[in-house]
Formats: C-alpha cells, sequence, structure tokens
C-alpha cells in the first residue's frame, strides 16, 4: 500500500489532463483505462521504496499499445530493465529482477513523462510533455521522497531532472551531462547518465555507463 503522500500523487498522476488537451489523439492518460494501477509511475511497480537513496528519471512507460497488452506493467525479458539491473549491480544495488516487485531496494523509479504517447515506442517525445510532467508531477515527488541522489538517463530523463531542480548551468544536452555529476544547495547528488536501452546504448557504450554507474555507487557507500 503507499503512503498518504505518494496516494496523492498517484492520483493528481491519473486525473492529469494538460498535455491529452493541448495535443489530443497524440498521448493518453492511462487512467481511461480500469486496469489503471493506482500508482505514481508505471516503472515504480518494480522499484517503488518509499525512503529510496537513490530516484532515477527514465524516458516513458513506452507507448499506449505496450500498456494495453500488459495491463499497466512492465513485460518480462525487458531491455532496458534487465540492463538496468546490471547497472544498479555496479552502483552496488542489488535489485530484484523485473517486473517483480521488489519492495526491500531503496530505489525509486519514475519517467520523464508519465501518461503514455500514441504510435510506435520510438515516436516522438514532445518537450512540452516533459516541462508539464517535471512541474506538476516530479517536482512534488522530489519533495515528499527528498532522495541524496537522483539520476537523469538519457535525453527525457535529464531534461526533466533539469526542469524539476531548476540546474540552468549544468549543459543541456545528454551527449555532454552524461557522466557527470552536480550538488544541489539542498546537498541532493544528481548524475546525468545515458539510457540503457539498445538505442541509447549506441549513444552511449556499455563500458562508458558501467563507469558512470560506478560512481554513482561510490556516492552511495557513503549514505548511512
Amino acid at each position: 500500500m503507499l503512503g498518504e503522500a505518494l496516494n496523492v500523487l498517484a492520483t493528481a498522476r491519473r486525473n492529469c489532463q494538460i498535455c491529452m488537451q493541448r495535443d489530443p489523439g497524440q498521448i493518453f492518460n492511462g487512467s481511461q483505462e480500469a486496469f489503471d494501477p493506482p500508482v505514481v509511475s508505471y516503472w515504480s511497480q518494480w522499484l517503488g521504496h518509499e525512503l529510496p537513496k537513490i530516484l532515477v528519471v527514465g524516458q516513458d512507460f513506452s507507448d499506449f499499445g505496450y500498456f494495453i497488452r500488459n495491463k499497466g506493467f512492465d513485460e518480462a525479458n525487458n531491455t532496458t530493465n534487465d540492463n538496468l539491473q546490471l547497472l544498479f549491480a555496479q552502483a552496488g544495488l542489488a535489485v530484484g529482477k523485473p517486473p517483480a516487485k521488489d519492495a526491500s531496494a531503496p530505489v525509486f523509479l519514475t519517467n520523464s513523462i508519465l501518461c503514455l504517447k500514441n504510435g510506435a515506442m520510438n515516436a516522438q517525445i514532445k518537450e512540452r510533455w516533459v516541462k508539464s510532467c517535471s512541474v506538476h508531477h516530479l517536482v512534488p515527488l522530489l519533495v515528499h521522497l527528498r532522495p541524496p541522489i537522483i539520476v537523469g538517463m538519457g535525453k527525457h530523463g535529464w531534461m526533466a531532472v533539469r526542469q524539476a531542480l531548476e540546474l540552468s548551468s549544468t549543459p543541456s544536452l545528454i551527449g555532454e551531462a552524461a557522466g557527470n555529476s552536480w550538488v544541489t544547495p539542498d546537498k541532493q547528488y544528481v548524475f546525468a547518465v545515458g539510457h540503457c536501452s539498445g538505442l541509447g546504448l549506441v549513444n552511449r557504450p556499455w563500458l562508458k555507463q558501467v563507469e558512470d554507474w560506478k560512481k554513482i555507487g561510490a556516492v552511495i557507500a557513503t549514505l548511512n
């Protein structure tokens, strides 16, 4: 069961219509389906700790067709999830095999957009969707969870983190930001990493991603 504050955020996600009204037919809120789970992020059904040491912001929960086929859950043998599990291990975090829920790992997963794009999995994500979701959903989530480590994964995950934390002095392009880290005035560590999907590995190779996550692990090791 979600805590009261996360229940409020989950309800806000399910009720949100901002991007659907701006771009009708291009993006959908999963709440229009009866099986829509009462969660903040569909990705958090795998890793959604309420006192996380690390919060990761990825891209999106694929497309509306994927959501329908899998009834709101991730499918097994998802390349991104399988690779992320391996990268967590490089950071010293043992997490359960996806998509089965691991309630003990101190990780919370969310995405740059919480609604579902229409069309193919590689359909374009509009920048205004990321900005809207960051302001209305990611910021309140970060305020509630207060994770000591925040990771922006890939182009859109990094865009969302920069927006939410107002990191205007950091590189806007993930290609320039990946592998680097910053500390916010509130003493939160912020990391930019490449996306670990198949396409993401083309843009930032596996060995570089492993090194990036080892840097994250070095900070995790200092936390109480």
